[in-house]
């Protein structure tokens, strides 16, 4: 069973994430190269809850600083169907708080790829960034977020967009697998989730509702910290295609331990809305038009 931790934001974000990351590296690891994944989707502002949030990655940088003065930093993201990954870390502000931490930003989409072999669902190889074969920590740092065709947007779903092809659509007929694929290829050793300012309802990942969770989730095991954040927000793990598909292909385990510093009862103050009858109704609409298709 695999730790997941969480923390409130209080009382304030840096002390929270300090409390998160002491629980996830009680000792400083040995490492010369850390890259950093955040999720920048779409030119919209953090109070959207659709993209990373600066006033979130400024303390993650920070913290991890500390305990690494030395390390190499790196903050990564590809080009995406819309989006220039050079622009959006302009546009967003991730460049200068990268810059505040000692880190650079990089759009892999002008580095070094290799193909990696793996046992995937669809893929028998995809390409990589060489430098993340080439970190010693890879630590993806998701938004919290429902989805229109997933139901969650988290961890796992932030590999989605390493995939090396600018134009990502053509794998949403088979976006569950996609997303295993993808971290079977780019396994990161650290998920630390914004669930301050999240989104809720059908129009996720861009598109949706923002609602204030303030937390800060973290764990060692992408999957479970994963299994956990849509437990959290009212969706059964199992029932969430890609969650399910990825402890199957040994990506990680779906059974975790949730440590919290708070009492996280079992009300429903965290759930976030979204409708299932239109999630299937367009469901079917999505499998209908790719048959025509």
């Amino acid at each position: 069973m695999q730790e997941v931790y969480v923390t409130k934001v209080e009382p304030n974000i840096s002390e929270a994430m300090e409390r998160l990351i002491s629980k996830l590296l009680p000792n400083s690891p040995d490492a010369e190269t850390i890259c950093i994944k955040p999720n920048l989707c779409e030119y919209r502002a953090r109070e959207t809850g659709a993209t990373t949030d600066p006033l979130v990655l400024d303390p993650l940088l920070a913290s991890l600083r500390r305990r690494l003065p030395s390390t190499k930093f790196y903050v990564i993201e590809n080009d995406a169907t819309g989006v220039n990954a050079d622009n959006i870390f302009s546009f967003l502000g991730i460049d200068t708080v990268a810059r505040k931490n000692g880190a650079s930003t990089l759009n892999v989409a002008h580095e070094h790829w290799i193909v990696k072999s793996i046992d995937g669902m669809r893929f028998r190889s995809i390409e990589v960034p060489a430098i993340l074969q080439e970190c010693d920590l890879f630590v993806t740092h998701p938004k919290l977020k429902t989805h229109g065709a997933t139901k969650i947007s988290c961890g796992l779903k932030n590999q989605f967009g390493l995939l090396k092809p600018k134009n990502k659509l053509k794998y949403h007929s088979f976006l569950d697998e996609a997303i295993v694929d993808a971290n079977l290829g780019m396994k990161p050793h650290l998920s630390i989730v914004d669930a301050n300012i999240c989104m809720e309802g059908n129009g996720g990942p861009v598109y949706g509702v923002p609602k204030n969770l303030g937390l800060l989730i973290g764990g060692t095991d992408v999957v479970a910290a994963d299994a956990f954040c849509s437990k959290l927000v009212g969706f059964h793990p199992h029932f969430v295609g890609h969650i399910r598909k990825a402890a199957k292909m040994k990506v990680g385990k779906m059974k975790f331990h949730a440590s919290a510093d708070f009492d996280l009862g079992s009300s429903n103050e965290y759930q976030l809305e979204f409708s299932k009858f239109w999630y299937y109704v367009f469901k079917l609409v999505r499998r209908g038009l790719a048959r025509s298709g």
